[in-house]
């Protein structure tokens, strides 16, 4: 059984420290909103996963997953795969997001559900997701980021690692979640925190023709700028992690830059 809380339309008062702000700030910027989620939350609490996903009528389509911490493998494309190929309807928070998303007028309305792996009523969806990945448990914020249209969810997933969301790490999470939902509609403003990654990565890549790089430093780079690992790059262009960063590393040498920071604000 999946516990549910509805989430007050203004954030709660908390005290967040400067680090925290800075990383959120970045979200309406950023061309992986989600991402700059990811690591304000972890400041926070410790979150494994995140996976934005827009819930169209037909289906729902992840718009960005990504994993945090350096050399943890990111599962979030896969499990989304299997999820929307086989599981999503039995998932409460694809019936919700169906309702809040047909609802008129500008919905401040915002939901989070939490499950359990062992309370996911699929046998399919719990192993060859949460058990095949070693996931506790996933908490998601469900909200219209915009006055009408599809909802929007933030999934975030914890390992069996770090255990499960408990009751004081939940409260952080629904204390920021209004926040969450704000910054996200200014990045929706931006025109970049509603696009599938592989527009994101062709806008990217497409604002970088003038710099003087190669294709292939390019295709590296606006990956890079999307919030990309270098495992994922690699995997995605059929190269090794080692040729990924020497890549980058000639990049960032040609356009006198050293940090994915500044190689947004050129690809951005």
């Amino acid at each position: 059984m999946q516990a549910m809380w509805r989430v007050p339309a203004v954030a709660s008062q908390q005290v967040l420290d400067l680090q925290a702000v800075s990383l959120l700030l970045d979200v309406p910027r950023d061309l992986a909103p989600a991402r700059a989620m990811l690591h304000f939350l972890n400041a926070l609490l410790p979150v494994a996963y995140i996976s934005l996903v827009r819930h169209a009528p037909e289906a729902p389509m992840q718009l960005e997953g990504h994993a945090y911490g350096r050399g943890v493998r990111n599962v979030t494309h896969d499990c989304f795969a299997q999820y929307r190929r086989h599981f999503y309807s039995f998932d409460d928070a694809t019936h919700i997001a169906a309702h809040m998303g047909t609802v008129p007028g500008d919905n401040n309305e915002l939901m989070a559900l939490q499950l359990h792996a062992d309370d996911i009523p699929d046998p399919g969806w719990r192993h060859q997701i949460y058990q095949r990945e070693h996931l506790s448990d996933r908490l998601a914020l469900l909200y219209t980021p915009m006055p009408r249209g599809s909802a929007f969810s933030i999934n975030l997933y914890r390992s069996e690692s770090m255990g499960r969301f408990g009751p004081q790490e939940i409260e952080r999470v629904l204390a920021v979640a209004p926040l969450l939902r704000q910054v996200h509609r200014h990045a929706l403003d931006t025109g970049a925190g509603g696009l599938d990654m592989d527009t994101r990565i062709a806008l990217a890549r497409a604002r970088l023709d003038a710099a003087p790089l190669s294709g292939r430093e390019r295709d590296v780079c606006a990956r890079i700028a999307c919030g990309i690992t270098a495992d994922g790059i690699a995997a995605d262009l059929g190269i090794a992690p080692s040729s990924v960063h020497t890549l980058r590393k000639r990049a960032y040498a040609k356009l006198a830059i050293h940090d994915r920071a500044a190689l947004v604000r050129l690809a951005g």
